[in-house]
C-alpha cells in the first residue's frame, strides 16, 4: 500500500464516520420530534376534554344536580320523599359448637358406590 491510497483510505473512512454520525443523530432527533408531537396530541385531547367539563359545569343541569345532591335542594312543585333503610336483620347467637364436622373424602364415597354390591 502507498502512502497515497492510505490517505484515502483514512480520508475515506473519516467522512463514512461523520456521515453515519450525523444520520444516527437525524434519527435520534426525529424520534424524539415524533415522541414530541404525540405528546401534544394528548395534551390537544386533554384540552378539549377539560373545555367540555368546563362548559358542562357551567350549565344549570350540572348546578341543579349538585344542589340536590350536596344541599338537598328541591324544584318548586317537586314533593320529597323520605324513605326508611332498611333495618338489618337480627344477628343469630353463635351456638358454641367449635368441633369440626368431618365429612367423608369424596373419592371414599365414590369407592363405597362402586364396591357395594
Amino acid at each position: 500500500m502507498t502512502l497515497n491510497s492510505l490517505v484515502l483510505f483514512v480520508i475515506v473512512g473519516y467522512l463514512a464516520y461523520i456521515v453515519g454520525q450525523s444520520v444516527y443523530s437525524n434519527y435520534q432527533s426525529n424520534k424524539a420530534i415524533d415522541a414530541e408531537k404525540q405528546n401534544i396530541e394528548q395534551l390537544k385531547k386533554n384540552i378539549a376534554q377539560l373545555e367540555n367539563e368546563i362548559a358542562y359545569y357551567k350549565t344549570n343541569s350540572y348546578k341543579e344536580r349538585q344542589a340536590r345532591a350536596l344541599l338537598g335542594y328541591k324544584a318548586p312543585g317537586e314533593n320529597v320523599i323520605s324513605l326508611n333503610f332498611d333495618q338489618p336483620e337480627e344477628k343469630i347467637a353463635d351456638t358454641g359448637n367449635t368441633e369440626p364436622i368431618i365429612k367423608t373424602p369424596n373419592y371414599r364415597l365414590w369407592w363405597e358406590y362402586f364396591t357395594r354390591s
